[in-house]
């Protein structure tokens, strides 16, 4: 763990490397200090297939997404796990039997993530088929179903200029009238204006949105996320959270570290690219993350990607450890429930053949399981998300 002599000389390093504003750094470097919470951990799922998010509706429904990554193929990419353990594909019918070959449009086909915000209903981000880095994914989509009915509300594609060749949308967050999205195959940001529909992909050409190949994606036992073919696997913008007050947006590239800018400069179309990226600040030294969330008090929850753990870094600079434990090697998109509960899907991403370079050899221990645990008080709860704007299909 970094100490704070440490730190200070790796955060200042880091922004000045890349002349980026050095708010977030003053409040991070001068106010940080760690300290260790632990927390039991409770198993909510156990399952066949790979799991790397969750979501909850108001009533407790659990759904879980199940990406179509090498050797799980065959998965329904989404389910909802019903009170015995058992899996029921959502939205049902043709959408879960998408094969090669086969029409995208009302399908799953590579499903990334999903979310279940104040209104529940279900959003899902649709990777699409893989054209490889130089080509367009077909079927890549943003949707919304309806989570007691299974009725698709909506589904937005993207036009080339919003995604071009090579770009792989990864992660979701709402506020009232805009959807933020990561890209994470080329790295910028995208927003999409829920009313008009209109899209823009901002700080496609910024550094805090690409991946910095001297930060190695490194993971459980020094393993690099490699390649087939031996290289360094690039993910650049991935995790992504808004601020409860919708100021902010955070994210990063996998290995990091942190940054965010203010939403209202994304949004702005008439703002120069040269200009929003001068309000972009540093935040964290993070370590490689694999999913994050955030609460209603802005304490950002960190999957770690090198360390079975979860750590929570609040708005006073604070880090700590909330749960430590050997069973959650890449913690992935997190949730907090109503009830104060951290949930956490773990999908052992780092363990695949696919991501072990040439050769790999798949070190998976089925079954993927889904923890839970109470988190502390002192920490915020579930954050609110306004119903969101906008007319359904």
């Amino acid at each position: 763990m970094l100490n704070r002599r440490t730190f200070c000389q790796v955060a200042a390093l880091s922004a000045g490397a890349l002349g980026l504003a050095s708010t977030g750094i003053a409040k991070a470097t001068t106010l940080i200090n760690y300290g260790k919470v632990g927390q039991a951990l409770t198993e909510v799922a156990s399952l066949d297939w790979l799991c790397n998010a969750v979501a909850l509706t108001s009533k407790g429904q659990l759904f879980v997404g199940l990406p179509r990554w090498p050797g799980y193929e065959k998965t329904p990419s989404i389910a909802q796990v019903l009170p015995d353990g058992s899996l029921k594909p959502f939205p049902g019918g043709d959408w879960n039997q998408w094969a090669p070959g086969q029409p995208t449009d009302k399908a799953l086909v590579k499903i990334n993530t999903l979310h279940i915000f104040d209104d529940d209903t279900l959003w899902a981000i649709d990777q699409g088929e893989d054209a490889g880095p130089k080509g367009i994914n077909p079927g890549q989509k943003i949707l919304q179903f309806d989570t007691h009915t299974g009725k698709l509300l909506r589904s937005i594609s993207l036009p080339a200029d919003v995604l071009p060749a090579g770009a792989n949308l990864n992660d979701l967050r709402l506020d009232s009238e805009h959807a933020y999205l990561t890209d994470s195959g080329l790295g910028a940001i995208i927003v999409v204006n829920l009313k008009t529909g209109v899209s823009i992909r901002r700080l496609a050409d910024h550094p805090s949105t690409k991946m910095i190949p001297e930060r190695r994606p490194i993971g459980e036992d020094g393993h690099v996320l490699l390649n087939a073919d031996g290289k360094d696997h690039q993910v650049h913008s991935d995790p992504i959270e808004i601020s409860p007050d919708g100021q902010w947006l955070y994210y990063q590239a996998l290995s990091g570290p942190l940054w965010r800018v203010p939403t209202k400069g994304l949004r702005d179309r008439q703002l120069s690219e040269e200009a929003l990226g001068k309000q972009v600040q540093f935040v964290y030294d993070t370590s490689p993350l694999t999913g994050t969330c955030i609460d209603s008090a802005g304490n950002l929850y960190f999957g770690e990607y090198d360390k079975p753990r979860v750590t929570v870094l609040s708005p006073d600079g604070t880090l700590r450890v909330v749960v430590e434990d050997q069973r959650l090697w890449n913690p992935d998109a997190m949730i907090i429930s109503k009830q104060h509960e951290l949930y956490i899907p773990v999908p052992q991403s780092a363990r695949m053949a696919s991501n072990r370079g040439p050769g790999g050899v798949n070190a998976i221990q089925p079954p993927f399981k889904i923890y839970k645990l109470q988190l502390p008080k002192y920490l915020g709860t579930l954050e609110k998300v306004p119903a969101v704007a906008g007319k359904a299909l």
